[in-house]
């Protein structure tokens, strides 16, 4: 009890703006570098509400976007989030979406670039930036860090994201560069299937190895002991995966938004990084436009998409992986009870008594869809009157209300997520389900 009231404080806090926060208390989490994954990691903390410092210590903001032209040709249909919201303001768009990302990606403008960036760190009213800084110390005080910058300006704080070349924080709190470890190892088997054992339930970040889509679990982006000092490029899983060309780019900048989100939840709830919660820090990067799960055939601007994402990172309903290394959906393929029994049965306790009752169930329908929500969700026989009610209005399905129509991917995805909600049940760093 006392932990779900915590949760739902984080969730207040989140989306409750506290007047005066940003500058009259001190900085909760504070990132050190220059390039896109700093600039990620910085605005994801200051927009979760957390007072965050940025060291920029370079002569310019992300210099790989803001010295020339360049185009982007990886993470085709993957961009999300930060990163995504960038893109689509280069075009003077408010609103992102995966055809404005193709199209800003084609021919990226340095000076357009730094223009909005400079409009969004202006608009983070609780965002600090400390251009060409360099920090002198970094000590352990207590349960926080104390930073020293050259200029004898000192930080005090909960949470650090180092998201420089080499590691320069971490080097400088006594550690080396090769003994750098997370939480848990990310094999490289892990990039060979779309949904790899049950770590891919735990996903933050999207991005694509030689075309492969994949997504990093988050256990893969946190340190491995309880310091709060938090890496981007510099921890192995993504060592492995830069090519140090602007291919880098998007995948840097998911990975710099799903750590600061790390950061800031640790900050905030006073807490260390093997305590975090998968699920509010997925939550809070769905809601900041993050994808978790690599589905190319779902757009961000999809009605449906945020439904899909979390039930995707259940495992309910896995992704198909593709010989072109996609993966993919299939919003429109049907679904069978033996796909969805196992990990519905791990999800709900009440779930395997149904599908005992509902053995010669095969191919769903709406029906059955109804029937077992009904039954694991505890819900009235006035189910299908809201259903109906809501079928274009609120789920914005196309087709029209048939109870007999047989349940597709997407119908089972929405109606499970809206009256279920097994994205709510806990998953473990290992992504093992905690029910």
């Amino acid at each position: 009890m006392h932990t779900n009231k915590l949760r739902l404080s984080f969730c207040l806090f989140l989306i409750l703006p506290l007047v005066g926060l940003a500058q009259k208390k001190r900085p909760q989490v504070l990132v050190y570098g220059y390039g896109v994954d700093a600039y990620a990691a910085a605005v994801q903390s200051s927009w979760s509400n957390l007072n965050t410092v940025w060291v920029v210590n370079g002569d310019k903001l992300m210099p790989e976007l803001t010295s020339e032209i360049i185009s982007i040709a990886s993470n085709t249909g993957l961009d999300a989030g930060i990163w995504a919201n960038l893109l689509a303001k280069t075009l003077r768009h408010d609103k992102p979406s995966d055809s404005l990302s193709a199209i800003a990606k084609r021919r990226i403008n340095p000076r357009i670039v730094q223009n909005v960036v400079d409009s969004v760190l202006k608009a983070a009213k609780n965002l600090t930036v400390v251009e060409q800084g360099q920090v002198r110390s970094i000590k352990k005080s207590g349960k926080d860090w104390r930073i020293e910058l050259e200029d004898r300006r000192s930080f005090k704080v909960r949470a650090v994201v180092d998201a420089s070349k080499d590691a320069y924080l971490y080097q400088l709190a006594g550690g080396t560069a090769d003994s750098i470890t997370t939480r848990e190892v990310v094999p490289d088997a892990y990039f060979r299937s779309a949904n790899s054992g049950d770590l891919f339930r735990t996903g933050v970040a999207v991005g694509d190895l030689g075309g492969q889509a994949f997504t990093l679990p988050l256990s893969g982006l946190i340190p491995g002991d309880d310091s709060n000092l938090f890496l981007t490029q510099r921890t192995p899983v993504v060592q492995h995966l830069l090519t140090s060309d602007e291919k880098d780019i998007p995948l840097l900048m998911h990975v710099g938004q799903a750590v600061g989100a790390a950061a800031a939840y640790v900050a905030f709830f006073k807490t260390t990084s093997d305590k975090v919660d998968v699920r509010d820090i997925q939550g809070e990067l769905l809601k900041y436009g993050a994808r978790l799960m690599p589905f190319s055939d779902i757009t961000i601007e999809e009605p449906y998409f945020l439904a899909v994402q979390r039930i995707g990172a259940t495992g309910m309903l896995a992704g198909r992986a593709d010989e072109d290394g996609r993966v993919y959906f299939d919003v429109d393929n049907a679904v069978t009870a033996a796909e969805i029994k196992p990990v519905l049965n791990q999800l709900f306790s009440r779930s395997q008594i149904w599908f005992i009752d509902h053995a010669d169930v095969d191919t769903l329908t709406l029906a059955d869809v109804f029937s077992y929500i009904k039954f694991v969700g505890q819900r009235g026989n006035e189910l299908e009157g809201q259903v109906q009610k809501n079928w274009k209005r609120r789920f914005h399905f196309e087709d029209e209300y048939d109870e007999k129509r047989i349940a597709t991917r997407k119908y089972v995805a929405v109606l499970l997520d809206a009256y279920c909600g097994p994205f709510s049940v806990k998953v473990g760093l290992n992504g093992t389900i905690q029910r």
